[in-house]
């Protein structure tokens, strides 16, 4: 696991990303429950087009999820995508998309942020983006209503430490067999690569919308359909 060496908000940053996360829900209309892979749908239904592709993480610079914001010029039409790398597992995937729809909503003027692998977690916009992420799938409120507090209060500094050193994909750790026994469909479906390429259908529709509104050269559509294995 990463964070040995995380940054740790101060107390008045954390509240803000909770604040944040609690009014983002309920924007959302989406309560104070566990998201995990619905959140692919919650980006669908609020025009963010999710895109997908495959490059295995060899080295620390792979990238690992990128956002963007693109406007049109010619239409007005403000465009917004989450692509995500299939290569990790789906956990990571769903992760990794909520950093940067952290991103997407924060007040920083950014119209690309790329994410990788390697990326340094004790940047302050980094720690905010992770916390929020985390708080996003699964709010604090929410995790102290399932483990008692006295549970909370004895995962000190050294346990923390114990804790992030394991490698939570080795099949052979406690963690992993305690993981596999409790759920094992879901358990062993969070911690698998899906290896998906592609793009959503209405993304592959402003490409093709672009260039009927002759927006695009019929090259620069086909070479956009080519990144997704389409013709």
């Amino acid at each position: 696991m990463k964070g040995n060496n995380s940054m740790i908000l101060n107390p008045k940053e954390a509240l803000e990303i909770v604040e944040l996360v609690k009014t983002e829900r309920r924007r959302l209309d989406l309560g104070m429950g566990s998201i995990g892979e619905k959140i692919f749908s919650v980006f669908r239904d609020n025009n963010i087009q999710l895109l997908y592709f495959a490059l295995e993480p060899k080295h620390p610079n792979s990238l690992a999820a990128f956002y963007l914001e693109k406007h049109c010029s010619v239409t007005g039409i403000r465009s917004y995508y989450i692509a995500i790398n299939s290569m990790v597992p789906l956990d990571l995937q769903i992760f990794n998309s909520c950093h940067e729809y952290y991103h997407h909503i924060d007040e920083i003027d950014e119209n690309l942020h790329l994410r990788r692998f390697g990326d340094s977690d004790d940047l302050l916009i980094n720690a905010k983006a992770n916390r929020f992420a985390a708080e996003f799938l699964l709010p604090t409120e929410t995790l102290s209503t399932y483990v008692k507090k006295h549970e909370i209060d004895s995962i000190n500094k050294h346990v923390k430490k114990e804790l992030l050193s394991i490698d939570e994909r080795d099949s052979q750790s406690s963690y992993y067999k305690i993981g596999s026994t409790l759920n094992s469909h879901v358990f062993h479906k969070l911690n698998s690569i899906t290896d998906k390429i592609g793009v959503e259908p209405e993304a592959l529709n402003v490409i093709l919308q672009n260039y009927d509104e002759g927006i695009t050269t019929i090259d620069s559509t086909v070479k956009d359909l080519n990144i997704f294995n389409k013709k």
